[in-house]
């Protein structure tokens, strides 16, 4: 999935974005460049948010959320490594295996957990190549193409 930056302030978002205790407020500018392209490696939807995961301009060795409202989508391939799940308070995730398997994995990944930055890299290796991989998509320009296929 690639996103395209067409926003990098808090002004861009609702209320529901934003979190003063978190430092999330109208005046908080993003480490996002405006027109630029960034693959999304996780995301999660909660009482009506969207957050990518993205390595943002500020990307050490770990991707960083950030605010759906500031991006539009260019490419809405889901990624092949993701999984889903919903957890009991609503929660809704799309990341690789290893992040919803162990619920601590992004606070050790942040914390530079060698296991956890090695198993992002390579990941994150991956989930690029996909992403930035032609889409194979196929057309159909005729009705009756497509019901042949489908039929048969």
């Amino acid at each position: 999935m690639r996103i395209r930056c067409i926003a990098n302030t808090g002004t861009s978002l609702s209320e529901t974005y934003l979190d003063p205790a978190v430092g999330r407020t109208k005046e908080t500018e993003f480490q996002l460049t405006i027109g630029k392209e960034y693959t999304v490696y996780a995301l999660y939807q909660l009482q009506g948010s969207i957050w990518y995961y993205i390595c943002d301009d500020g990307y050490t060795y770990y991707p960083q959320q950030n605010p759906a409202p500031l991006f539009e989508v260019v490419d809405n391939r889901l990624s092949s490594y993701w999984r889903f799940k919903v957890y009991p308070n609503g929660l809704l995730k799309l990341a690789f295996e290893e992040w919803l398997s162990d619920q601590y994995f992004y606070d050790k990944l942040t914390d530079g957990e060698e296991t956890e930055v090695l198993i992002f890299e390579k990941l994150k290796e991956l989930i690029d190549t996909e992403a930035l991989s032609p889409a194979s998509i196929p057309t159909v320009t005729e009705p009756a193409v497509l019901t042949a296929n489908i039929s048969g």
